[in-house]
């Protein structure tokens, strides 16, 4: 179990580390990349994240000897690569190829890590893993901010420098994975109970009638609310280089470090309320909440920039959590839930996607501050399907 702890911790940590990657501040303020042309570049790189997610899960749920040694090791060499073109590239074709190699990656890494953690995960140590995870993930995000605000700048020296760590730390944790071992074709990980496995083989259910499970009201709500809850524009990308320009790259990193200080005391608060709390409540306050950080942005000033940031991660992430929740009690599907969940995440993650694209062509149009007036509003669009959703089994 050690070995897969190193595994789990490696990833997560890289994820968290290659999160801030201050890559729109890159594209805007040193290769002058226009927001559409910044919008384009990430939407188009970010499909690959949507089609791949579910055709891995796919994969995952119905090929037995699929060797998850062999797929992760070609994701973190995607990833090297992504980042290697993203320091080299100079045209926004060349820059999405590199974004593209990442988002790759990325996908393959997500899919396929989460369902050995679910696999893994028990009793005694569900807690232990979800905290080694995200502590690796947001520490290592957290703490990056703060190495690399204070060389970002004008030049592109520095980035070029930052991509150029990220592509060797993801060669690095090939490590980790070589260690790991798979027996027989199959997987490194506790296996379930026989008792399980017996009642899968006394219950054969056909690939027809495993997908006509997807085919219910409740899915089709989860897959609405997740679009209502992701559609609209994105603010960080194209504002995060105006921050740069206006206060330097110092008080963004410090910022986005708050910002991930937010998002770690909403997952730690977020089980203590959920004890007096439902999560339908929850989820009510972290809208409002969040909507209130998005336009308080437009007043963003040295003295409570960390603050709006703070509170902005604090309420998404619970939010996240919440929406999470809804979403693994409504994947539950007996023979395709890795896919379920897979396709459920693909829809939320095609809108992200939108979202940068869409908030490239408002901040050319219409201007930063209906930018986040827009933003602000769509974040209520969840309550128009809210009233629809069951939470008392959630």
């Amino acid at each position: 179990m050690l070995r897969l702890y190193l595994l789990f911790a490696s990833i997560y940590l890289l994820q968290g580390i290659t999160e801030v990657s201050f890559l729109n501040v890159y594209l805007r303020n040193v290769l002058s990349f226009q927001p559409i042309q910044i919008g384009q570049i990430l939407f188009l790189g970010g499909l690959w994240f949507v089609v791949l997610k579910p055709l891995i899960g796919f994969i995952a749920d119905f090929w037995s000897k699929l060797n998850k040694r062999w797929v992760l090791a070609f994701g973190l060499v995607c990833s090297a690569t992504g980042w290697q073109v993203i320091a080299n590239a100079q045209s926004w074709q060349a820059m999405t190829l590199g974004v593209s190699l990442k988002v790759i990656a990325v996908a393959i890494l997500d899919v396929l890590i989460d369902g050995m953690i679910v696999i893994a995960s028990n009793s005694k140590n569900r807690s232990f893993i979800q905290s080694l995870v995200y502590g690796c993930r947001f520490g290592g995000a957290m703490l990056f901010s703060l190495w690399a605000s204070g060389r970002i700048g004008e030049s592109a020296a520095a980035f070029i420098q930052i991509y150029y760590l990220f592509s060797l730390f993801s060669l690095l944790v090939l490590v980790p994975v070589v260690i790991y071992r798979e027996h027989g074709g199959g997987n490194d990980l506790p296996g379930r109970k026989k008792e399980d496995l017996t009642a899968v083989g006394a219950e054969k259910v056909t690939l027809r009638e495993k997908f006509g499970q997807l085919a219910n009201p409740g899915f089709g709500l989860l897959l609405l609310l997740l679009f209502l809850y992701t559609f609209g524009a994105d603010t960080a990308t194209h504002f995060e280089p105006v921050i740069a320009e206006r206060f330097g790259g110092d008080f963004l990193g410090g910022i986005i470090f708050w910002l991930y200080a937010g998002i770690v005391s909403g997952i730690l608060t977020f089980p203590l309320l959920r004890l007096k709390l439902p999560v339908k409540t929850l989820f009510v306050i972290s809208l409002f909440g969040w909507c209130l950080a998005e336009i308080s942005c437009l007043g963003i000033a040295r003295w409570n920039g960390a603050l709006i940031y703070f509170w902005g991660g604090f309420f998404n992430a619970y939010s996240s959590i919440a929406l999470l929740t809804v979403a693994v009690a409504m994947c539950k599907i007996r023979g395709v839930e890795t896919f379920a969940f897979a396709f459920a995440i693909s829809i939320k993650n095609l809108m992200d996607n939108s979202g940068v694209l869409i908030g490239g062509y408002l901040m050319e149009t219409v201007g930063i501050t209906w930018l986040f007036v827009i933003s602000a509003l769509c974040g209520l669009f969840p309550f128009l399907v809210l009233h629809k959703i069951d939470f008392r089994d959630i």
